[in-house]
This record gives structure tokens, sequence and C-alpha cells, in this order.
């Protein structure tokens, strides 16, 4: 007799856990959808979104442009450099001569 009461509260466990999905279904299928403080709050943050967006275009636009201008001096201390060491070059075999 002990098992079939304890099939019957396994039975009613089903049915109470089947009758609160049913009635979160149904509750969310009723909702008027979002409200207008709802859609005002999603429309500002995806403005945020896009001035995020904007503002991280930009700032890669700008790491290209430094990037550019950092092998532009390396290429010009290159240059002097090799520069001096053929002017020290020079100025050693001048006094050699």
């Amino acid at each position: 007799m002990g098992d079939r009461r304890c099939r019957i509260r396994a039975g009613g466990r089903y049915t109470t856990l089947a009758a609160a999905l049913l009635a979160l279904c149904l509750t969310a299928a009723c909702s008027s959808g979002p409200s207008q403080k709802e859609l005002a709050l999603l429309e500002e943050q995806r403005q945020a979104m896009v001035a995020a967006e904007e503002q991280v275009a930009q700032k890669k636009a700008e790491e290209a442009r430094l990037q550019r201008k950092l092998a532009d001096k390396k290429a010009q201390q290159k240059s002097a450099e090799q520069k001096k060491a053929d002017t020290a070059e020079n100025l050693a075999n001048t006094h050699t001569e």
C-alpha cells in the first residue's frame, strides 16, 4: 500500500508541474507586448550601441594612422643611423689616408 501512495504522490507532482507550466505559458502568451517605457529604453540602448560602434571605428582609424606615422619615424631613424654610420666610416677613411 505504501508503494501505491508514492505513485499517487509522484503522479500528483507531475500534474502540479504540468499545471504550473500551462499557467506560465498562458500568462506569457497573453502579455500585451513591451510597454512604451521598455521600447524607449530599448531605443536608447540601440542609440548608445551605434554611438559606441562609431567611436570604435574612429579609434581604429586613429590607431592605423598612428601605426603608419610610427613606421615612417622608424624608417627615418634607420636612414639617419645609416647616414651616421656612413659619415663615421668616411671620417675614419679620410684620417687613414
